[in-house]
C-alpha cells in the first residue's frame, strides 16, 4: 500500500511540474505592460535613422533588440542598447523599469539630462551612458543605488560634477569611468576616491583635475585596492605621485600621460613590481630611465614618448632588460637620448610594437631590427634614416606595420628591399627624398592594405601590371609626386580602396571611369590632376559613401545635380567637399548633411534659397565665394548653429545682413566683402568668438557699432573699408586687445583718431602671442596609433599695404596694420600712435589731418608701409625717421612739409614722388638743396676736398661768436670790477719786469760766452 501511495505521489508531482513547465513556457516571452508602455515611451524620445529599433512593436517586449526579461517574473532586468547611433534624450520614463539589473545606452548621440528618478532603480548593478551628448549636472541621487558594482559616465564632454561625496555611499562600486566629466570645481577629489574601498578600477582621464598639494591628500584608506588608474589629460603636477604610489601596491595599469609632471621619474615607483601597464608620455620628465625599472619583470606595455628623457640610448635600454620577455609595446618616441644610431633590441623577444619616432636617428634601419622575431609594428617617423638594411630572405619578418615617414630616405625607390618584407600589410614611405619612377616590384607586397607615397619626387607610369597583385589594398596616397595613372576606362581593379590621394599626380583630362568599381570609397582627393571634363552620373551614385571628396584646382565643366543620394555612414554629419577653383555652374543644388563645402572660384548662379531648406546643423566651414549667385539672404541662419567660417565674398548678393547672422555663437569669420549689401550692420553681441569680420566693399551705411569693441573679445581683423559709414571712429575698438588688422578706410568718417588706440595690445607688444587662421576641416583615421589629417586650409584676407592690395593667406595672423585712408578725420595724429611699435603698415592718407608728423615715429621700428599723403600736416620730418629701417613703402605728398628730409639710407632710396608737393621740403632724394648745403661748384674737386673744407658758412659763425664772447667775457669783466681791474694791470706790469730782468740777465750771460770764445780764438 505505501508503494502505490507513493507512486501515486510520485504521478501527482510529475503531472504538476508538465503543467508548471508549460505554464512558464506559455507565458515566457510575455512582459509586463506597465514596462512595455515605459519602453515605447522611451523609444518615443529618440532620434532614429530608419530601421533603428523596428522590432520594439507587438506585445512580445522580451523579444525586442537590446532587452532582456527574467525567465519567472518577465520583468525587464536588462537594456542593452549601445552604439546603436540614436540621439534624443534619456526620457524619464525609463525609471518605470524598476527591476532594471543592467542598463547600457553607451556610444549613442544622447542629449540633456539624467533624470533624477534614475537613483530610485536600486536593483541597478551596471550604468552605462558613456560616450553621448548628455550636458548635465551628475545627480546625487546615483547615492542611493547601493548595489551598483559598474557606473560609466565617461565621455559626456558636457557633463558636470560641483563634488563626488555621494560616491561614498557606493560601497560596492568597483569600476567608476569619469572621463571627459568636467571636475574643475571639485576640490576634495581624492578624500572622496578614498572612501570606496571595494574600488579597483578608476578612469577619471581629460576630467580638468588641478595640482594638488601636499595637505590636500588625505590619509590613506589601506583596503583600496585598486588595479587600474587612469589620472591622464589633466593639469597634474609630481605632487600627485605620492597619493599614486602609495594608494595601492597591486597597480596593474597606471596611466599619467598627459599632465605637467617634471624632473626625474620618482623612485617612489620602484615598489610598483606589478605594473603591466604605464603610460607616463607627454610629460616634462627628464633625465634617464632609473635603474629600478629592472626591477618591472611584468611590463607588457610601456609608453614614454614626449618628455625630455636623456643620456645614452643604449644605457636607457637597458634598464629594460628584466622585462625583455614579456615587453610588448614600447614607446620611446619624442626624446633627447644622446646617440644617433639604433641600439641593439634582439633580446626583446616579445616586442610587437616599437616607435622610435623623432630622436634624431640616423643611417641605415638595420637588419636586425627589422627581423625581430615577434615585431608586427614599427614606427621610426622624423628621424634622419637615408636607407634600408634587409638580408635576402625577408620571409622570416612577420612584420606588417612600417612607417619610415618625414625621413631623409633617398634615390630611387627603395622597393628592392622591402618589398623583402612579405608580411607588410602598411608601409608609409612619405615625405622624403625618393625619386625614380614607380617600381613594378611594389606588387610583390601582396597582402598590402595601405600605401603612403605621398610628398617625395617620384615620377613615372602607374598602369595595370603595378597594381594588379595588390588585391588587399584599401589606401594608396601618392599625393605630392609626378606620377601619371595610364588605366584603361575597362579596367575593374582587384581590389576595393577605402582612401585615394592623388593630388598634384595626372589622372585627366578625361575624369577616371575605374573609380566607379570602388564602391566603399570615403576618402578622394585627386585635385590638381589635369580634369577638364564634366562629372559623369554613376560619380554622384557613389557619393553616398563620400566622407571627404576633393576636385579642386581642375577644369571641370557642368552643373551639379540638382539633389545627392543620402548617405549611408555614420559620420555624414562630418562629410567635407571640396569644389574650388573649376568651371562649375548652374544654380545650387539641395545638399545633404555636411561638414565643410568650399564651392569658390567657380560659377554659380542664383540665389541661397537652398540652403535654407537643408539641413546644416553641422556644417561648419562655408565658402561660396568668388561666384555669381545674386538676390537676398533669407533671415534662416539660426539653423546653422555649428557654422565657423562664413565666405560669401565676391558675388552679386544684395539688401540687408540678416538678423539671424546674431544667432551664430561658434562663428569665428565672416566674409561678405564686394557685395551689394546695404542698410546697417545687425547686433552680433552674441558671437563672442569671432576672430575676423570682413564687411568691405558694400554700400552698408549708419555709424561703426559701439558693440565691436564690448562683445567680440577676440576680434583679430575688422575690415569694413569701401562703404558708407559716417561718425566718430568708437573708442571701444580700443577694448580689442587682440586686433591686430583695422581698415576703416573710403568711408564718411569724421572726428579724431582716438588717442586709446595705444590701449591695443596686439599693436603695443612686440611678444603678444599671434595665431594663425588654419583649420582641419575633416580627420580621418585609417590605422590604429596613426592620425591623417585631411581638409586643411587657411582663412585669408586682402590688406591694402604698400600701395596696392595683397592677400595673405599662412602669414595672415602675423600682419598688423591701421588703414583709416580716404575718409574725413581731423584733428593732429596723436603722439600715443607711436606705441604701436608692433604696426607693419599704417595708411592716414587723403584725411583733413593738421598739426606735426609726431617726433617719436621713429619708435615704430616695426613700419613697413607708411602713407601720410593728401593731408594738411606741416612742420619738419622728425630726425627719428631714420630708425624706420624696415621701411620699404612711404608717401607723404600733398602736405605742407618743410626742412630737410632726415637723412639714412632708407629714406634716400624712396622715389622724389614720396615728397611731391611739400614745397618746403628740401635735400635727398629731391633735386633742391637746403641751405647750408649750397657749395660753389668750381670750389668742389672731389670728395675728399669737400670733406676737408674749413672755410664754409658755419665757420664764420662760429669765430664771431668766439671773439664776441671772448673778448667781452675778459674786458667786460675788467671795466665792471674796480679790484679784478687793479689786479689784472698789476699782474701785467710784474710780468713785463719778469721778462724785462730775464732778457736783461739773458743777454749778459751771452756777452760772456762769446768773450770767452774770442779770448780762445
Amino acid at each position: 500500500m505505501p508503494r502505490r501511495v507513493l507512486h501515486f505521489l510520485i504521478c501527482v508531482v510529475e503531472i504538476l511540474c508538465i503543467n508548471l513547465l508549460c505554464a512558464q513556457s506559455f507565458h515566457m516571452n510575455n512582459c509586463v505592460e506597465k514596462e512595455r508602455k515605459a519602453l515605447l515611451k522611451f523609444k518615443e524620445a529618440l532620434i532614429l535613422e530608419r530601421d533603428k529599433l523596428n522590432s520594439w512593436k507587438g506585445e512580445e517586449c522580451c523579444k525586442w533588440e537590446g532587452i532582456s526579461c527574467d525567465n519567472l517574473t518577465h520583468h525587464v532586468t536588462n537594456l542593452d542598447l549601445n552604439a546603436k547611433i540614436f540621439g534624443g534624450k534619456l526620457d524619464s520614463s525609463i525609471c518605470e523599469l524598476q527591476h532594471l539589473t543592467s542598463l547600457n545606452l553607451c556610444y549613442n548621440n544622447l542629449e540633456g539630462k539624467i533624470p533624477k528618478c534614475i537613483g530610485s532603480l536600486g536593483e541597478l548593478i551596471e550604468l552605462d551612458l558613456s560616450g553621448n551628448n548628455l550636458n548635465s549636472v551628475i545627480p546625487p541621487s546615483l547615492s542611493n543605488l547601493s548595489n551598483l558594482q559598474t557606473l560609466n559616465l565617461g565621455y559626456n564632454d558636457h557633463m558636470i560634477a560641483y563634488d563626488l561625496e555621494w560616491l561614498s555611499h557606493l560601497s560596492n562600486l568597483s569600476y567608476l569611468d569619469l572621463s571627459n566629466v568636467n571636475l574643475t570645481l571639485v576640490i576634495d577629489w581624492l578624500s572622496s576616491i578614498n572612501k570606496i574601498p571595494s574600488l579597483t578600477e578608476l578612469y577619471l582621464s581629460g576630467c580638468g583635475l588641478h595640482q594638488v598639494t601636499p595637505k590636500s591628500i588625505p590619509q590613506l584608506n589601506i583596503s583600496i585596492s585598486l588595479k587600474s588608474l587612469n589620472l591622464g589629460h589633466n593639469s597634474l603636477t609630481s605632487s600627485i605621485l605620492p597619493w599614486v604610489i602609495n594608494v595601492s601596491k597591486v597597480l596593474t595599469h597606471l596611466d599619467l600621460s598627459s599632465n605637467f609632471l617634471q624632473q626625474s621619474i620618482p623612485y617612489d615607483f620602484e615598489n610598483m613590481i606589478f605594473l603591466q601597464y604605464l603610460d607616463l608620455s607627454y610629460n616634462e620628465l627628464q633625465g634617464r630611465i632609473p635603474n629600478y625599472f629592472r626591477n618591472m619583470c611584468q611590463l607588457q606595455e610601456l609608453y614614454l614618448n614626449t618628455n625630455k628623457l636623456s643620456g645614452q640610448f643604449s644605457y636607457n635600454i637597458q634598464q629594460l632588460c628584466c622585462a625583455q620577455n614579456g615587453l610588448v609595446v614600447l614607446d620611446l618616441s619624442n626624446n633627447s637620448f644622446n646617440e644617433g644610431t639604433i641600439p641593439d633590441f634582439s633580446c626583446f623577444s616579445s616586442l610587437k610594437e616599437l616607435y622610435l619616432g623623432s630622436l634624431n636617428i640616423f643611417g641605415t634601419l638595420p637588419k636586425s631590427l627589422i627581423h625581430l622575431h615577434s615585431l608586427v609594428s614599427l614606427y621610426l617617423v622624423d628621424n634622419k634614416l637615408n636607407g634600408v638594411d634587409i638580408i635576402d630572405d625577408g620571409s622570416l619578418s612577420i612584420i606588417s606595420i612600417l612607417d619610415l615617414s618625414f625621413n631623409q630616405l633617398n634615390g630611387s625607390l627603395p622597393l628592392f628591399e622591402i618589398t623583402k618584407l612579405k608580411s607588410l600589410e602598411t608601409l608609409d614611405l612619405s615625405h622624403n627624398q625618393l625619386s625614380g619612377s614607380f617600381s613594378q616590384t611594389i606588387g610583390h607586397l601582396s597582402n598590402l592594405m595601405a600605401l603612403d607615397l605621398s610628398s617625395n619626387k617620384l615620377n613615372g607610369v602607374i598602369n595595370e601590371a603595378i597594381l594588379s597583385n595588390l588585391s588587399k589594398l584599401t589606401l594608396l596616397d601618392v599625393t605630392q609626386n609626378s606620377i601619371s595613372f595610364n588605366l584603361s576606362s575597362d579596367w575593374v581593379p582587384p581590389f576595393e580602396l577605402n582612401t585615394l590621394h592623388a593630388s598634384s599626380c595626372t589622372l585627366g583630362p578625361k575624369f577616371p571611369i575605374w573609380l566607379k568599381h570602388f564602391e566603399d570609397l570615403e576618402d578622394l582627393d585627386i585635385s590638381y590632376s589635369g580634369i577638364s571634363d564634366s562629372f559623369p552620373e554613376w560619380f554622384w551614385n557613389r557619393s553616398s559613401s563620400l566622407l571627404y571628396l576633393n576636385v579642386s584646382h581642375n577644369k571641370i565643366n557642368g552643373a551639379l545635380p540638382k539633389s545627392f543620394p543620402s548617405i549611408n555612414n555614420r559620420f555624414a554629419w562630418e562629410r567635407v567637399w571640396d569644389f574650388r577653383f573649376n568651371d562649375l555652374n548652374g544654380s545650387l543644388p539641395r545638399f545633404p548633411e555636411l561638414r565643410a563645402l568650399f564651392l569658390s572660384n567657380n560659377m554659380f548662379t542664383g540665389s541661397l534659397s537652398l540652403f535654407c531648406t537643408s539641413s546644416f546643423q553641422s556644417l561648419t566651414f562655408l565658402d561660396l565665394s568668388s561666384n555669381l549667385l545674386g538676390g537676398k539672404l533669407s533671415d534662416c541662419w539660426k539653423n546653422f548653429e555649428s557654422l565657423k567660417v562664413l565666405n560669401l565674398a565676391k558675388n552679386n548678393l544684395s539688401g540687408k545682413i540678416p538678423n539671424s547672422f546674431g544667432t551664430l555663437e561658434q562663428i569665428e569669420s565672416i566674409h561678405l566683402n564686394n557685395n551689394k549689401f546695404c542698410g546697417e550692420i545687425p547686433p552680433l553681441t552674441l558671437c563672442s568668438n569671432l576672430r575676423l569680420i570682413d564687411f568691405g566693399d558694400n554700400s552698408l551705411q549708419g555709424t561703426i557699432p559701439l558693440w565691436i569693441g564690448h562683445y567680440l573679445p577676440q576680434l583679430t581683423v575688422l575690415r569694413v573699408r569701401g562703404n558708407k559709414f559716417q561718425g566718430n571712429i568708437p573708442a571701444s575698438l580700443c577694448n580689442l586687445s587682440f586686433l591686430q588688422v583695422l581698415d576703416l578706410s573710403k568711408n564718411n568718417i569724421t572726428g579724431e583718431i582716438p588717442q586709446c588706440f595705444s590701449n591695443i595690445v596686439a599693436l603695443t607688444n612686440l611678444k603678444f602671442p599671434r595665431n594663425n587662421f588654419h583649420y582641419f576641416s575633416y580627420i580621418s583615421f585609417f590605422i590604429e596609433h596613426e592620425e591623417y589629417e585631411f581638409g586643411s586650409f587657411y582663412d585669408k584676407e586682402i590688406l591694402a599695404l604698400k600701395g596696392s592690395n595683397r592677400e595673405y593667406e599662412k602669414n595672415l595672423g602675423l600682419m598688423t596694420s591701421i588703414d583709416l585712408s580716404c575718409n574725413h578725420l581731423t584733428g593732429e595724429i596723436p603722439q600715443s600712435i607711436t606705441k604701436l611699435v608692433a604696426l607693419v603698415g599704417l595708411n592716414l592718407s587723403w584725411n583733413n589731418l593738421t598739426g606735426l608728423i609726431p617726433s617719436n615715429i621713429g619708435h615704430m621700428k616695426m613700419l613697413e608701409s607708411l602713407d601720410l599723403s593728401r593731408n594738411h600736416l606741416y612742420g619738419r620730418m622728425p630726425t627719428s625717421f631714420s630708425n624706420l629701417t624696415f621701411l620699404s613703402s612711404m608717401n607723404l605728398s600733398f602736405n605742407n612739409l618743410e626742412g630737410k628730409i632726415p637723412q639714412s639710407t632708407q629714406l634716400e632710396s624712396f622715389d622724389s614722388s614720396t615728397y611731391l608737393g611739400n614745397s618746403g621740403l628740401c635735400g635727398s632724394p629731391l633735386g633742391n638743396h637746403c641751405l647750408g648745403d649750397m657749395i660753389s661748384p668750381k670750389h668742389v674737386t672731389n670728395e675728399d676736398e669737400d670733406e676737408d673744407k674749413l672755410i664754409t658758412f658755419g665757420f664764420y659763425i662760429s669765430l664771431w661768436l668766439g671773439f664776441f664772447v671772448g673778448f667781452w667775457g675778459v674786458c667786460g669783466t675788467l671795466v665792471i670790477k674796480t679790484s679784478w681791474r687793479h689786479v689784472y694791470f698789476q699782474f701785467f706790469n710784474n710780468m713785463s719786469d719778469w721778462i724785462h730782468v730775464t732778457l736783461v740777465v739773458f743777454v749778459i750771460r751771452m756777452k760772456k760766452v762769446f768773450q770767452v770764445q774770442d779770448n780762445n780764438s
